[in-house]
């Protein structure tokens, strides 16, 4: 079995040269790193994670929560996370939470029992103060979703500019009668969806109307979007575009549309927000804001990695969306030609003032 001190010797350097290297804990001439790391492959030497460790005081293992792992939005997430925390030789433990707190603070309970060295926590719901014991003594990461009420480090999108990105896409399709899917839950995303449409609303000169929103259960089930739909669709005048705040509703309202016999988008358009898989296994494909989910996973990941190291990193970290214009939404009924189908639309351009307070993620 390969040892460090088999790699120091074929390298020409000392044994604790060699651990700096791999630890990465002091600046090295690049030639030794290099000369290194080539008798790390020569040799195939794999350190002792565990021992490495236990000198560390660490466990190798950090906890993700979830509400819910088979959504195909945080499905997504927890792949960049697991792929980033392998790569950085630790093991993801993920916590199904279901947003219960008893569920949360058992799994989080494992940090001060030193059986995981920090957390990526990927949903919070309006009060968070139970985490702040959490926080004081414990690296933890707030992913997707966040609250500003307790100090921890988070990756999102800009959520309140992404919802005014597609209201301003069906405003510009003509559309005046915009429904509104939102869900039952305190998630910080949830409300700056629904201030971006309406202030959207109110920008455009158009008329608020409260009956044409309404909210779906607080996990963003199919059938609760489509119970959803469902109601929207039956109002008379009713609504000619959809706009949901999550793909999973927005299927779901494809399928309400559809099965009142209503043709999708040629009576009404509908859109959705995350760009899961399932928007592409339809028809007619799905509108839909693009999140970086995986990307969002690996971020994550690296900041809660600098925050065990105690490294300098940065705390808040807002990553790009982009509109994704697919087969679902066209010209609202007699405002002219339809919009180019299957077409990408990038609007990373488009900057309003940032709405702090509103900013948030979920699905």
């Amino acid at each position: 079995m390969t040892t460090i001190t088999d790699v120091a010797g074929r390298a020409g350097v000392s044994i604790a040269t060699v651990s700096r290297i791999l630890n990465n804990t002091a600046v090295v001439a690049q030639a030794t790193r290099d000369r290194v790391l080539q008798a790390v492959d020569d040799l195939d030497y794999h350190p002792n994670q565990s021992a490495r460790n236990l000198r560390r005081n660490q466990t190798g293992v950090i906890l993700i929560l979830t509400p819910n792992m088979t959504n195909p939005f945080y499905a997504s997430i927890l792949q960049g996370i697991g792929d980033t925390a392998a790569g950085l030789g630790f093991a993801a433990l993920i916590c199904n939470t279901g947003d219960d707190l008893k569920r949360s603070t058992a799994a989080l309970d494992r940090l001060p029992r030193r059986q995981a060295d920090g957390a990526i926590i990927l949903s919070i719901d309006s009060d968070a103060s139970w985490l702040q014991p959490y926080v004081d003594d414990f690296p933890i990461v707030q992913g997707a979703e966040f609250q500003s009420t307790v100090d921890i480090a988070r990756v999102s999108i800009d959520n309140y500019s992404a919802s005014r990105d597609i209201m301003d896409y069906l405003l510009g399709l003509g559309h005046t009668r915009i429904g509104h899917i939102s869900a039952a839950n305190g998630y910080r995303s949830t409300a700056a969806r629904l201030d971006g449409y309406r202030d959207a609303i109110a920008e455009a000169g158009l008329t608020w109307q409260p009956e044409y929103v309404r909210k779906a259960s607080p996990d963003y089930s199919f059938s609760s979007g489509k119970l959803a739909a469902q109601a929207l669709l039956k109002m008379d005048p009713r609504p000619t575009a959809l706009y949901c705040i999550s793909d999973t509703l927005a299927l779901g309202a494809v399928v309400a549309a559809q099965e009142m016999g209503l043709r999708v988008p040629g009576d009404v358009s509908v859109t959705g927000f995350d760009n899961v898989t399932e928007t592409e296994m339809i028809r007619p494909h799905l509108t839909t804001l693009a999140q970086p989910c995986y990307e969002l996973g690996c971020t994550a990941t690296q900041i809660l990695d600098d925050l065990m190291g105690h490294r300098p990193t940065a705390l808040e970290r807002v990553l790009e969306h982009r509109l994704v214009i697919r087969e679902s939404s066209g010209p609202a009924p007699g405002a002219g030609s339809p919009a180019p189908q299957g077409t990408h639309k990038r609007l990373d351009g488009y900057r309003r003032p940032t709405r702090s307070d509103k900013e948030g993620d979920n699905s």
